[in-house]
């Protein structure tokens, strides 16, 4: 009868242990979301990054080895000033950035 007490009171003092550093992991946790929700995701940016340079080589590509006329060239040119002033004035979010760019990227031809 003895054992039966000892066992459960090192339990009891394992539970609260097991309780306490599940306590303590939550507030980390949760104060790691709190600064995280402001950061941009980095993959997106990165695939944006990557959609930028394949437009811009698109239209810096040599009119013979593309089927892209100069005046629709210029139309996607402006559209992407557009859109790059747009993001960095903050009109438009990351995401709604991105599909644009996307839209753009189906215009050029580059998929």
């Amino acid at each position: 009868m003895d054992y039966f007490y000892l066992f459960m009171i090192a339990g009891l003092g394992l539970v609260f242990v097991i309780l306490q550093f599940d306590k303590q992991q939550r507030s980390r946790v949760n104060l790691l979301l709190k600064n995280a929700n402001d950061v941009q995701p980095l993959l997106m940016k990165r695939c944006m990054d990557q959609k930028i340079s394949k437009i811009n080589a698109g239209l810096s590509a040599d009119t013979c080895h593309t089927n892209i006329r100069n005046d629709a060239k210029q139309k996607i040119d402006a559209n992407l000033q557009q859109i790059a002033d747009e993001y960095h004035a903050g009109k438009i979010s990351l995401p709604v950035y991105n599909d644009k760019l996307g839209e753009l990227l189906e215009n050029l031809g580059n998929k």
